[in-house]
Parts: structure tokens; sequence; C-alpha cells
């Protein structure tokens, strides 16, 4: 009888580490699949929703002994395609942001710490599956599944609110007017002067916007990695706002504020950044700043 309330509790403790990873990740989807990306796992990032979902529904049905044996085998498995995947992102790519739990920051730890906890989990989950007697797995009651059927039809539709198609999966966009044009001929020479032997990065966003908040990280990576000579940010919004965006970032770059009708010159889209090399404005992405390794494999491609 012991045993098996050792069984509970680490399939409620498995379920609930679930839930709550799949509800970080459903509040802005797209951040995951760009994550997924930056793993360097390209197409695989279309699968962010399902897998956000994936993450709710074992979470539920962990926590309401739902056959256990079965969903915890599932969750053994999950979590060893995350580790695997992350291992991969960490060791290969350098990215130590596992983005398991998605928005909810403060739950993110070392890479030593989310290798650890998730080798527990994964010992946890096996010892459910061959532990659990299959004789006892109860019959799944009515309320179980009206409960459960509660969370996941919701999910599914936040899931996919949530979630931008990918840039490569989009038509072609109509040609920024400032494409490959020479610097000298935009009006972005109000803020930089440029020398043909430098490269730079000019990063337009407001303070508010979620896919703004998703590229800092990539933004600092760019500074990091050197992946340009220089970076430049210009912002607009309300000083409130850059109050509250300064606290929970805390940038290690200088922003340059401007009034919403001075950026909008320059775009209408937010994030946009202007990558510019040799005097000339050679790259424009607009919506979430991609890491500076998808980036490179974007710029190597179109050349």
């Amino acid at each position: 009888m012991f045993e098996k309330k050792v069984l509970h509790i680490y399939c409620i403790i498995t379920g609930f580490l679930f839930l709550i990873s799949g509800a970080g990740k459903i509040i802005d989807t797209t951040a995951f699949s760009n994550l997924i990306e930056q793993y360097g796992l390209g197409y695989l990032m279309l699968l962010s929703p399902v897998i956000v979902v994936a993450e709710i529904f074992i979470g539920m049905s962990l926590i309401l002994l739902i056959r256990p044996r079965l969903f915890s085998m599932l969750a053994f498995l999950l979590l060893m395609i995350f580790t695997l995947a992350f291992a991969y992102g960490y060791f290969v790519h350098g990215i130590n942001d596992c983005g398991c739990f998605g928005t909810l920051k403060h739950t993110n730890m070392s890479p030593g710490f989310t290798f650890l906890r998730n080798l527990i989990l994964m010992i946890m989950c096996l010892f459910v599956f061959l532990k659990y007697p299959k004789e006892e797995e109860e019959t799944t009651g009515n309320w179980k599944k009206t409960l459960v059927n509660m969370v996941i039809y919701p999910a599914l539709f936040i899931a996919g609110l949530s979630f931008t198609i990918p840039a490569f999966l989009k038509p072609v966009a109509a040609k920024h007017r400032f494409q490959d044009q020479h610097i000298k001929n935009t009006a972005l020479t109000k803020y930089i002067k440029t020398s043909p032997d430098s490269t730079y990065l000019l990063f337009f966003f407001t303070y508010t916007c979620p896919h703004c908040w998703n590229s800092i990280e990539n933004l600092r990576q760019y500074k990091i990695t050197k992946t340009v000579d220089s970076v430049m940010t210009f912002a607009t919004g309300e000083a409130s706002d850059k109050i509250a965006f300064m606290y929970n970032f805390k940038p290690d770059f200088s922003i340059v504020d401007l009034p919403l009708k001075t950026i909008s010159q320059y775009t209408d889209i937010f994030p946009t950044a202007f990558y510019i090399e040799h005097d000339t404005i050679k790259t424009i992405t607009q919506s979430v700043l991609p890491s500076p390794v998808t980036f490179k494999k974007q710029n190597e491609t179109a050349n």
C-alpha cells in the first residue's frame, strides 16, 4: 500500500511540472517555436503547439491518476526528447535557455539543474511504469474526462492563437523601401554613421510588444557572439512601460527613445531589424528577431 502511495506522489509531482511547463509555453507558443529553431531543429518548430498541448494533457492525466502506466511512459519519452534536444542546443549552439517553462522566466534554472531535474523525473516515470500494478489501474471516471476536456479544448484554442506561422512558410512579403538601399539614401543616417568595413544591426521595438520581448535574448547574442560589429536599439512607448521593461529584462545595451510618429517613418511592424553591411541595408527582418545562428544560415542561403 505504501509503495502505491509513493507511485501516486511520483505521478502528481511529474504531472504538476508538465502542467506548469505547458501553461508557461502556451501563453506564447511562437516563442517556444523560435527556441526550437535556435536549437537548429528547423521544421520541428511547427510541432510546438502540439508539444505544448501534449504536455498539458499528460500533466492533467498524471495528476488525476488516469492510466498511470501509460502516461508515465509518455512523460518519460517526452522528457527524453526534451533532454536530448536541450543537450544538442547547449553543447552545439551554446544555448543556455531550455525554454522549459516558457514565459515563466523565474522557473528556468541553470543547464546543470535542468539535466538533473529531467533525469530524476525520468527515473520517477520509469518506476511508475514498472511498479504500478496493471490490475489496479482504475477505469477513468466521467468527472475526470470532463475535467480534462475542460482544460484541453481551451488549451488547443490558445495554442493556435499564440502561434505565428514561421516566416519561411509565409508568402514573400512586399519589398521594404529601404531594402538594398545605401544608408545615405535613407532617413536612418540621422542616427548612424557607417563604415564600409563594418557591420551593423539597428533594432526598432516597442516596450509592450510580446514579439519584441521574445527577441531581446537573441539581440544580446548578436553582441556576445560578435555576429555584427555594432548594435543600436530604438524604442517607443510610455515611460511607465519602459520602467517595467528595464526592470524585467535588464538590457545591457543602450536604447534611443523615439516618438511613435518618428519611428513609424522606418517601420510599422514591431520589432524590425535592419542589417547593414558595406554601407548598404542588406537584410530587413520584421517580427521576431532570429538567433545569430539562424541569421547566418539565412544570409548564406540568400547569397
